[in-house]
């Protein structure tokens, strides 16, 4: 229930944001936009989800786990879905798309979750490389406080990647913090935990010195490290063009660099919200941040609710429906081996 009223809170946020650049003005914007940009802007989030598709793949064969192009990406849509509607960091739909994954491949959770987690990782390097871009250019504009406020999401960034880094590389500190969730779980819902605790412990002892192994063989692998990376650029990309187009859409030509700055913070600010998936707290930072950046406040407001009904609100729908149509798939499945017992 928690959930939903920070969500509610970030629909009446979004709402705030559309009185501050004038109702008005934005529908006005929106009666000329062109739909021919907009549909370009969908169609680089779907390749951006492809490449994505893409780098998981090739690590996901190289450990020999066999799956399917379009399991890959339903499993995908169902790990953005559960992402978005998880406050903070956003990191529980990894989880999602492991146990969908490993369960229809019949493989065991760590090795899943152990490309799982280097498909995260392999975003850090692009990630990295424009923050630092990003950091420059604005300092080069002379633009102090912008300079300040990057340079402290990089501080943040960076901290948040130690911190993952010294967890996934210590057998037993993953295990550490697997049992400190664990016992939240337990807090929260102790008949539950009761239910699982043996499963738990288990998945504990086996399933994370298998995913320690892996991740490590995955980081040493350097070609598959470099083809994924490639996949992982050419993904980050699509989302600056994507962005790029929702502002041709509505007959502004906005600099592929500003567009850059603005991801690398909204993409920062979201994984420290509260909100879940950032929601009017990422359409209100990335307005202002094109404010600062020399755009009008209407035009600023509008491409970026457009760039969040595309990356956002549009992805989340369509997750939703694949992660229920994967759990009916998983219930059934389950009932079915129950009952040939």
């Amino acid at each position: 229930m928690k959930k939903y009223s920070l969500l509610a809170v970030g629909i009446a946020i979004i709402a705030l944001l559309l009185w501050w650049a004038g109702i008005e003005d934005v529908v006005e914007i929106l009666a000329r936009a062109r739909l021919d940009y907009f549909l370009l802007a969908v169609l680089m989030y779907v390749l951006g989800l492809v490449t994505w598709g893409l780098r998981w793949k090739v690590l996901l064969n190289a450990l020999g786990v066999r799956a399917s192009f379009m399991k890959i990406l339903l499993a995908l849509l169902a790990g953005i879905f559960v992402n978005n509607i998880t406050p903070g960091a956003r990191g529980g739909g990894e989880p999602v798309r492991t146990y969908f994954l490993a369960k229809d491949a019949k493989k065991p959770y760590g090795q899943v979750f152990a490309t799982v987690m280097m498909d995260r990782i392999l975003d850090l390097i692009p990630v990295v490389t424009m923050l630092a871009l990003s950091t420059a250019y604005v300092y080069r504009l002379g633009s102090l406080s912008l300079t300040a406020v990057i340079v402290l999401l990089d501080l943040v960034f960076a901290g948040l990647i130690l911190f993952t880094l010294g967890i996934l590389l210590s057998e037993r500190k993953t295990k550490g913090a697997l049992r400190w969730f664990f016992r939240l779980f337990e807090r929260l819902t102790p008949k539950k935990a009761e239910k699982y605790r043996e499963k738990f412990e288990r998945t504990v002892e086996v399933d994370v010195p298998r995913f320690q192994s892996d991740f490590r063989f995955l980081m040493s692998h350097k070609k598959v490290f470099l083809l994924a990376l490639i996949y992982s650029t050419a993904s980050w990309l699509t989302t600056i063009i994507r962005t790029y187009y929702a502002f041709r859409a509505i007959n502004y030509p906005v600099s592929l660099v500003d567009v850059m700055v603005v991801q690398m913070v909204g993409m920062i600010v979201g994984m420290v919200s509260v909100i879940p998936g950032g929601a009017g707290i990422t359409e209100t930072i990335n307005s202002a941040v094109y404010v600062l950046l020399g755009i009008d406040k209407e035009v600023a407001v509008t491409a970026t609710l457009l760039d969040r009904l595309i990356s956002y609100w549009l992805p989340t729908a369509l997750g939703a429906l694949v992660t229920t149509h994967f759990g009916a798939k998983l219930r059934r499945k389950g009932l079915m081996e129950k009952d040939s017992k």
